[in-house]
């Protein structure tokens, strides 16, 4: 028993391969970083900063927290780009992904800092949880 596999050229995956980049991605191994956040019953900024020794590419942000409340919000900044700015709590967890519904990368250099505010307008005590998703090398 054999079979034959057929390619034919100039079709439609030859037009997906065209695609630049960064619709798909140079780097292959996931790498996921959570962190946690203390907040306090404070009307402040609460801010998490951290940077990463290799290159890699942005995929998305998750976020949750122990109580959610009317006005308060969170905020991310990659290498000096905010990517998600004054995202209000919404009573349940959420993901941000950049670009379309087929995903987008956003490549960083060694050492770009990953800067995560969350703005606790209410000044009620809480944990949140935040997961940055990137590829590496």
């Amino acid at each position: 028993m054999s079979f034959q596999v057929v390619y034919l050229a100039g079709g439609v995956v030859d037009k997906v391969r065209e695609l630049p980049y960064p619709h798909f991605s140079k780097y292959t191994r996931p790498y996921i970083r959570g962190r946690m956040v203390d907040v306090t019953a404070s009307p402040q900024v609460f801010a998490d900063t951290y940077t990463l020794p290799y290159p890699t590419e942005f995929l998305s942000v998750a976020f949750a927290a122990s109580e959610y409340c009317i006005g308060d919000f969170w905020e991310l900044t990659v290498n000096g780009d905010k990517v998600c700015e004054t995202i209000y709590t919404k009573e349940l967890p959420e993901s941000v992904s950049m670009g379309n519904s087929f995903g987008i990368v956003y490549p960083l250099p060694e050492n770009a800092e990953i800067k995560f505010e969350y703005h606790n307008l209410s000044g009620t005590k809480k944990q949140v949880w935040y997961n940055v998703k990137f590829l590496r090398q």
